[in-house]
This record gives structure tokens, C-alpha cells and sequence, in this order.
């Protein structure tokens, strides 16, 4: 924390009560004061240098609201404003209290946070600064405590919050918000004991943007008892009395037993000073990198990449970035250049300037250091980076998906239940902005945790009881997506507004995982011995899947169809949402098929034979699907799981080729199959790196399976492997 005295006795239009040494005043005594002491006034001025514990001049806002001292090396700002990125100036006022009115709110959108919350030292976290989210514009500087508290005062007539502490043995005024000495080898924010500012009459809260605190949720088997949090809240405070964190509650309950009051801990942030450096470090790092293309890369993945994956809260991340960049968590901020850098040569606006400085990966490194000290207070833009980071590029050289995207799916679903992603958040007494927000990123990660998982045969993390967010629908897609005029210099002209195609492709994406999640649900968990009725109701939930998969292309909207005449030089967004569900429908005939042997090739009524026409039926249409590709729609943006989806249904013709039992099958599954590969080499055949890193699992697979196939079916499993096994170096593969 910044040391220094007190500058209230130099608040903007008041007069020092002491002279200054050498100082004179010309100010007369007033009538009737002979005989007492004359008082010395000088009036101080604000924007002069000034150096440590130096009182002769005004503070700026910010200091006097911290009541430390205001340095300035030559001229505003001074070093505490500087190291946040905030104004520094000083208003004529003379009480140094917020004013929603002020220059600065009018400029900044206001803070979201009680003065004496804001005492933070320099090394604090990025991000936490005096600024608040751009949906608290109208933010009321009024301080509210928890809901339970606040209803105990309306019932008894005196603050609740202080009977509480009086109960267990702390006076309300002998609550510090100093530093606490026990850790002073660590940079602390110390906020007071109350909950966040309301920003909407002061009703609702906001569970981000609250400077200094970290809000985690507490479920039912946190340390206290929901039930007895409702009726006795108190703060937590630190051995020398400052408040470590403080218990808020945005939902009361219901008379139902199940209906729970939900609870979250405002945690007062500390961070270990080699923490925080790594951070700015990883901060500073990508910044440099990136310059001064910076501005360009966020265009381009508004441009590219939030259509197709519209996780990101458009205005309030263009909000935060127009006005100080690095109050969005640097793993974000990294994870949005790498995914736009692989634009640069496909803009119009782009290809023809200047190459490109750097790799993706470099940015990626850094993206990641930061997030492994950001996800230790994780909040919605750290959850976007962990979902984000996932669908960087993938080497070239891999012949399958990374593990890595399956544990990085855990890490953002760890980061989602931690900050309470995964309750409803209907009945919380919450901004409605951040509601809408909270379900759009939840169902993000329940599809990132259901595509992750697939990949290696993997079960979900998010279990079935584990959420009751209810599904996302157009209008928590539509908000905070139109942009005002002050930042579409950001963002092109036809991205400034909400795009009804990309809302209803993101809802399609959560449609289609859910038949899948409801797939693996039935099919292809763990076992356990299972009672007769759970192995009889299997089959007819798969059915009933089937029959809504069957319809799903006649429902979909005309916006999301993939067009037989399209443009093949431009990208078709759609794509990768038909590859979503021909990969699902995969999962979903493997399960209906069960089991594939050859015993069940012979029995006209088995599982193998009764549904093989259909799934025949449906995988000629993925394969014309496939084929209709244009070299436009692969240098758009597909996503990590596009590469396992691909496998699963090339590996499927294949499936289909072996299983068939009739020769009108056989002759079938043999064309679809041929065509396949013919396309497949067709496209690997492309200079287009993102491409060859798309299509490479999928051709090696298929290329092997033709040259190995008449070995193999003639000899059996027995059939030997003569070919060099590949050898992968530093650069690839290499011969052996």
C-alpha cells in the first residue's frame, strides 16, 4: 500500500487551517477577532510537482478518496493514477466523495464501487481499476449491504450488520480498512465491509467489475450453512480487524426445502508481489508484440470469429478496451489476437499492408502465463480466455486432438461452477445484463465440455444434476451486441450491430450438443449394472433423438442453410454447425447399432441391420455436404472440434463400409467412401496452413484405411504392417 499522510486538510476549494512556513497571508481579521490568533490560509492548486509526504498542494480524486499521498514527478498524472490508467485530476468539490455528475463518470461510465473500497496499492490486479462495466453507466454511488441484512433493518428499525458484529465480539468502529501489517510483503486490496454497489436504483447487483474483490459462489457444502448465512451474515475479518471478505446473498430462497438461499463471497484480493509481476510481465509482453497492430486484430475477430463463436460480450469488452486495454485480464486480451492473427492475410484490408510481425503461438505462450495467475480469481473474461485458448491453432503435425483440449474444457468448467455459472441466475438479484451474459457463457462451456470429451471417448465433466441454467434464447444472444458510435471505429460497419444469424447459429450449436450430451448419457458412460427398465428405456430415448435429428434440417432457419450456389471464394459460417450434426449423428448410430459384429451382420432383426438404411440415408447427405466444401469455407473459422468431429465421421464411412451385410449397401458405402477421399486429398493438396492442420487427422486415417484394407480383409487381424513407421521431429514428421 502507498504510504503518505492524510491530504483531507487539502480538499479542492478549501483553505488550509495552518500557515506553511514562510508563507504570508493577506487575509484581514475579521471584526471582533482582536486579540486571537490570525489563521494563515493558503489556497492549494492541483497539477504541480510535488514529491512523497509533500502537503502544499491539492491531491487529485483518487488519493483524497484513498487518503494517501498525491505524487507528481512534473505533471499529471500522478504515480498512483498513472499505474491504473485512470483520470487524475482534482474537481473543485471539497469532500472528495464520488459524484454520479462528475467529468469523470460522464466520460468513464462511473464506478461500480464504494470509495473506501478503492484503496488499493500499485501491484494490484489489472483490471481492478476505478472504472466501472459499461452496463453500470447509471451506477448509484449509494453503498448497499447484503439483502439479509437490509431486510433485518427494515423489520427492527438499526443496522443489523452492526448487531451482527456486536454479537460476536467486534464493534462496527473497530472495523479498519487499513492494510493488514501481516502481509505487507504482498500488494492488498482491503474493501470495506459491504456488499457491491446496486446499479439499478439500488435494487440489483453485479457480481463483476467490483474493484479489488474476487466473487466466488457458495453452494450447499461450502463452510456455512446456506439456511444460517440467510439468517446471520457477517463479514470476515483478519487477525488485526480489516475485512478479508464479506458474504452476500442474491437469492433469499423459496418455501420450497430444495429452493436454497444462494450466497457468494466478496474476497478481498491479495497476491503475492513475483504473482503480480509475472502478470504484467505476460501483459506487457503480448502489448509489445502485438503493436501497433493491436486495434486491427480486434476488428478482425469480431469480424471472423464472433460470428461463429459469439461468447464474447461485444460492447462491454470494446468498453474496456477503447478506454484502457489492460483492465481486460491479459490471457483475454492474448487470446483474442491469437485467434484474429490467422485473419490477417484473409482481410482485404490486411493482405496487402505489411506481413505479419509474429506467430500465433508467441501470443498463445503468453496468453496462457498470464491465465495461469488470472484463473486464481477467475471472473467471465477469464472463463471466455479459457474457453477462447482452446481453439487456437492446432500443429500441423499432430495426427489426432490434443489432450490439451480436454483438460483446458476442465479448467474452464471449473472456472464457470466457481464463479456460479452453472445456477440460474432468474431469480438472483442481479443486473439483467449479467444474467444474460451468465447463461450465454454457461452453455458455451457445456458445449466445450461435451466436444472436448469426444475427442479421446472421454466422459463430460458437467454431469447431468450438476446445473439448472436454463437454455440461452435470441434475446440474451442480442444484448450488449450492438455497438454506439463511439466504438465502432473498432469494429466493421456490418459487425456494429447484433447479427440474428449469429445468435440463431450459436442456439442451433446448444440444440445439437444437447442431443448429443443426451446420447452420451445413454450410450457411452462408464458402466454400472443397470436394472432391466434403465436397459429397455435406452433404446427408446435414442429413437426419440433420432427423430428430432431426422426434422432438424427442415426446421432450421433459411439463414443457417448452407447454399448449393454459393460464393467459392467467401466463407460460409454455417459449416461448421452441419458438421456439429452429422458428428452427433455419428455418436447416435453407433449407439443405436450396438453392437457392430459380424454375428450381428447375419440377423435380419438386429440392431446393426434394422437401422444401418438410415444411418446410409443420412451419411450420403453428409458426404454431398462435404464434397460441396469450397476452398473459401475452410480458410473461415471452424474451431478446435472441427478436426475430431471429421474423424468420427470419416472413420464412420468407413464403419459403414465394413458393416454392410447386402451388396446394394456395400456398392453404396463404397462410393460414399471413395468420394470422401477424393476430396479429403483434394483439400489437403491447399497452402493454406490452418487447413492442412484441419484436414491432416482426417486424410492420414482415410489414405491408411485404403492402403491397408485389402490386407487386412484378406488376412484378417493377423494382416501385418509393412510400412515405416512416421517419426515425428522438431519440425514435423519425418521418415523413419
Amino acid at each position: 500500500m502507498d504510504g503518505g499522510d492524510s491530504s483531507g486538510s487539502n480538499l479542492p476549494g478549501q483553505a488550509s487551517d495552518y500557515a506553511q512556513p514562510g508563507d504570508r497571508s493577506d487575509v484581514g481579521s475579521e471584526p471582533g477577532s482582536y486579540g486571537r490568533p490570525r489563521k494563515f490560509v493558503i489556497q492549494s492548486t492541483f497539477g504541480v510537482p510535488r514529491e512523497r509526504r509533500s502537503r502544499k498542494s491539492r491531491p487529485c480524486d483518487a488519493c483524497r478518496r484513498r487518503k494517501t499521498a498525491c505524487i507528481i514527478a512534473v505533471e499529471p498524472p500522478c504515480a498512483f493514477c498513472k499505474s491504473r490508467g485512470i483520470p487524475c485530476q482534482s474537481t473543485s468539490s471539497g469532500d472528495g466523495r464520488y459524484y454520479p455528475n462528475s467529468e469523470y463518470n460522464s466520460n468513464y461510465g462511473g464506478p461500480s464501487y464504494s470509495p473506501s473500497a478503492y484503496s488499493g496499492g500499485p501491484g494490484d490486479r489489472e483490471g481492478l481499476d476505478s472504472r466501472g462495466s459499461p452496463n453500470t453507466a447509471k451506477s448509484s454511488p449509494q453503498t448497499i449491504t447484503s439483502p439479509a441484512a437490509n431486510d433485518l433493518t427494515s423489520r427492527y428499525g438499526h443496522d443489523a450488520t452492526a448487531a451482527a458484529y456486536s454479537s460476536v465480539g467486534f464493534s462496527r468502529d473497530k472495523v479498519k480498512t487499513e492494510p493488514d501489517t501481516s502481509v505487507s510483503g504482498m500488494n492488498i486490496v482491503q474493501p470495506a465491509l459491504n456488499s457491491p454497489e446496486s446499479s439499478v436504483g439500488g435494487s440489483a447487483h453485479t457480481l463483476e467489475d467490483n474493484p479489488g474483490r474476487a466473487t466466488y459462489f457458495l453452494g450447499s457444502t461450502a463452510e456455512q450453512d446456506p439456511f444460517v448465512l440467510d439468517a446471520f451474515s457477517y463479514g470476515i475479518l483478519s487477525e488485526s480487524s480489516t475485512v478479508d471478505a464479506n458474504v452476500v446473498q442474491l437469492h433469499r430462497g423459496g418455501t420450497d426445502v430444495d429452493d436454497l438461499p444462494l450466497h457468494f463471497l466478496f474476497l478481498s484480493m491479495g497476491h503475492p508481489k513475483h504473482s503480480n509481476k509475472s502478470r504484467e510481465e505476460a501483459s506487457d509482453a503480448i502489448e509489445t508484440k502485438v503493436w501497433p497492430h493491436a486495434d486491427v486484430l480486434v476488428r478482425l475477430y469480431f469480424k471472423y470469429v464472433h460470428p461463429v463463436l459469439p461468447i464474447m460480450s461485444k460492447v462491454r469488452f470494446l468498453r474496456r478496451y477503447a478506454s484502457n486495454r489492460k483492465s481486460i485480464p491479459a490471457c483475454l486480451r492474448g487470446a483474442v489476437y491469437a485467434l484474429a492473427s490467422v485473419f490477417w492475410s484473409e482481410d482485404p484490408a490486411t493482405r496487402t499492408g505489411d506481413s505479419f510481425p509474429f506467430e500465433q503461438h508467441e501470443i498463445v505462450d503468453q496468453a496462457h502465463r498470464a491465465l495461469r495467475r488470472e484463473i486464481e480469481n477467475p471472473n467471465l473474461f477469464v472463463v471466455q480466455a479459457c474457453l477462447l485458448l482452446i481453439h487456437v491453432q492446432a500443429p500441423t503435425m499432430d495426427a489426432m486432438e490434443a489432450p490439451s483440449t480436454f483438460t483446458l474444457a476442465a479448467q474452464a468448467t471449473a472456472c464457470a461452477q466457481l464463479i456460479g455459472l452453472h445456477q440460474d441466475p432468474g431469480e438472483w438479484n442481479l443486473e439483467p445484463v449479467e444474467k444474460k451474459l451468465r447463461r450465454k457463457i454457461w452453455w458455451a462451456t457445456f458445449m466445450t465440455d461435451c466436444w472436448a470429451a469426444i475427442a479421446l471417448g472421454n466422459p463430460p465433466h458437467i454431469s447431468e444434476t450438476s446445473f439448472n441454467t436454463v437454455a440461452v434464447d435470441i434475446e440474451d444472444m442480442r444484448c450488449d451486441e450492438d455497438v454506439p458510435d463511439d466504438l465502432r471505429y473498432l469494429v466493421d460497419l456490418q459487425n456494429a450491430y447484433f447479427d440474428v444469424s449469429s445468435g440463431a447459429r450459436f442456439l442451433e450449436h446448444v440444440k445439437v450438443t444437447t442431443y448429443l450430451r443426451g446420447v452420451l448419457d445413454c450410450s457411452f458412460q462408464v458402466k454400472l449394472r443397470q436394472p432391466d427398465v434403465q436397459k429397455l428405456q435406452g433404446p427408446a430415448q435414442l429413437a426419440s433423438i433420432q427423430d428430432k435429428l431426422k426434422d432438424w434440417p427442415s426446421l432450421l432457419p433459411s439463414c443457417l442453410a448452407v447454399p448449393r450456389n454459393r460464393d467459392p471464394a467467401l466463407s460460409c459460417y454455417n459449416c461448421p454447425l452441419h458438421l456439429t450434426l452429422y458428428a452427433t449423428k455419428v455418436l447416435l448410430y453407433r449407439a443405436l447399432m450396438h453392437p457392430a459384429t459380424k454375428a450381428a451382420k447375419g440377423i435380419l432383426d438386429s440392431n446393426l441391420r434394422t437401422w444401418f438404411p438410415h444411418a446410409l440415408s443420412d451419411f450420403a447427405q453428409f458426404t454431398e455436404f462435404f464434397v460441396s466444401i469450397n476452398p473459401g469455407d475452410l480458410r473461415g473459422f471452424w474451431g478446435r472440434h472441427a478436426r475430431s468431429q471429421l474423424i468420427l465421421c470419416g472413420n464412420f464411412l468407413v464403419y459403414l463400409f465394413l458393416m454392410a451385410a447386402e451388396r446394394p449397401h456395400i456398392e453404396a458405402a463404397h462410393k460414399m467412401l471413395e468420394d470422401f477421399r477424393v476430396k479429403v486429398n483434394k483439400i489437403a493438396q491447399t497452402d493454406h496452413i490452418p487447413t492442412k492442420a484441419l484436414i491432416r487427422p482426417t486424410t492420414i486415417r482415410t489414405n491408411s484405411f485404403f492402403a491397408q484394407a485389402a490386407e487386412v480383409m484378406r488376412h484378417g487381424p493377423e494382416a501385418s504392417i509393412t510400412e515405416p513407421i512416421t517419426i515425428c521431429g522438431p519440425d514435423g514428421p519425418t521418415g523413419s
